[in-house]
C-alpha cells in the first residue's frame, strides 16, 4: 500500500532569517512521507525546471505552499512558479476534463508580518487574509486541487515570543501530519 505523500513548497526569499518558518520546518523535520522543497534555494535565478516541478506534483498527494505574505500576496518566486509550472494540459484544461492535479489536496502556510487585527474590515489592511489570497485559492481550484484553506501565523514584524512560534509550529506539524484534514 502506498503511503500518503506531502510536498511542502517553501518559498521564503530569506529563509535563514525567518524564525517562524524555521520553527515550522523543525517541527515537521522527522515526519515520514514529507518532502520539503525550498524554491529559493533551488532557483535563486528564477530559472525553474518545469519538468522536475511537475514530477514532484505528480508524486505527492498533498501540496502545501509555505511563504511569507509579500505586499498582500505570494512571494515573487511563487508567482513565477505558478506561471511556469501550472500549464495547460498539466494543471488545467478548458473543457473540464481532469488535470493531473485533480483531487490532490492543497493548502497555504503563511507567515504574516502584521497582527490578525490588521486583517479585518476595521484594520489597516481593510480585508481578511483570505480575501487577499483569493487569487491563489482560485488558481489552485482552477487547477483542480482540493483547496483546504490557510494556516497563518501573524505578528512576525513584532518579534514574537519563542512560545508563540512554538505553539504555531506544533499546530502546523499536526496539520502536516494529518494532511490538513482539520481544514476539510
Amino acid at each position: 500500500m502506498t503511503s500518503h505523500r506531502t510536498l511542502i513548497i517553501v518559498a521564503h526569499p530569506n529563509l535563514a532569517d525567518s524564525r517562524a518558518n524555521a520553527a515550522r520546518l523543525t517541527e515537521i523535520g522527522n515526519l515520514e512521507s514529507v518532502t520539503v522543497h525550498d524554491l529559493y534555494r533551488a532557483y535563486p535565478e528564477f530559472s525553474i525546471d518545469v519538468a522536475h516541478e511537475q514530477q514532484l506534483l505528480r508524486e505527492h498527494d498533498t501540496v502545501i505552499l509555505q511563504f511569507p505574505l509579500c505586499w498582500y500576496s505570494v512571494t515573487p518566486l511563487v508567482k513565477a512558479w505558478f506561471d511556469a509550472v501550472l500549464t495547460y494540459g498539466f494543471a488545467f484544461t478548458l473543457d473540464g476534463s481532469a488535470s493531473q492535479l485533480h483531487g490532490k489536496k492543497a493548502w497555504l502556510a503563511v507567515s504574516v508580518g502584521s497582527t490578525l487585527d490588521t486583517y479585518t474590515a476595521e484594520g489597516v489592511a481593510r480585508r481578511s487574509l483570505e480575501e487577499y489570497l483569493a487569487p491563489v485559492r482560485q488558481t489552485l481550484e482552477f487547477c483542480q486541487f482540493d483547496y483546504q484553506g490557510v494556516h497563518a501565523v501573524y505578528g512576525m514584524m513584532l518579534n514574537p515570543s519563542d512560545e508563540h512560534l512554538l505553539l504555531d509550529a506544533k499546530e502546523y506539524g499536526m496539520l502536516v501530519a494529518t494532511s490538513g484534514a482539520p481544514f476539510a
